[in-house]
């Protein structure tokens, strides 16, 4: 099946690019998330027409990914928890969790950006945790497990 991609997509293409994708991907991820758009004829008139927008919008999101970066960069984020034998939570520290503690610091983000590849944190220390912004844009952003005592 062929599409128009409608935004970057990573390891499949640009803004514009027409490619062949399975069926079910287009149909039940990229057209649905509003990324993709049948290539029909009429779809890449109104496509075309739309072109200087998409693209303005794509810059704007990039360089706002930018931003959050830098901000991200600058800052070290503890969080507090009950703290058992040999600095072992009690429970977790999630995506969400981080997501908030960095929203309270006055940085908009979503626990949808955040990667924690290994799982929850379950242990005391630090932890350089990847955060992706953007297709073109990823930071770091250093976390603080540290005991409530």
């Amino acid at each position: 099946m062929e599409v128009i991609l409608l935004e970057k997509i990573k390891h499949l293409g640009n803004l514009g690019e027409f490619v062949a994708v399975k069926s079910g991907y287009a149909r039940n991820y990229l057209i649905p998330q509003g990324k993709a758009e049948l290539a029909t004829q009429k779809n890449i008139a109104k496509f075309e027409q739309r072109r200087a927008g998409l693209e303005q919008a794509q810059t704007d999101a990039l360089t706002s990914a930018q931003e959050r970066a830098a901000q991200l960069q600058e800052i070290i984020v503890e969080i507090a928890g009950r703290v058992g034998v040999e600095g072992k939570l009690f429970g977790s520290v999630t995506a969400a969790d981080i997501a908030q503690a960095i929203n309270e610091g006055g940085i908009k983000i979503s626990k949808h950006e955040i990667s924690l590849p290994d799982g929850p944190i379950r242990q005391v220390g630090e932890y350089d945790i990847e955060v992706h912004l953007h297709s073109d844009v990823d930071a770091f952003v250093t976390v603080q497990v540290i005991a409530e005592n």
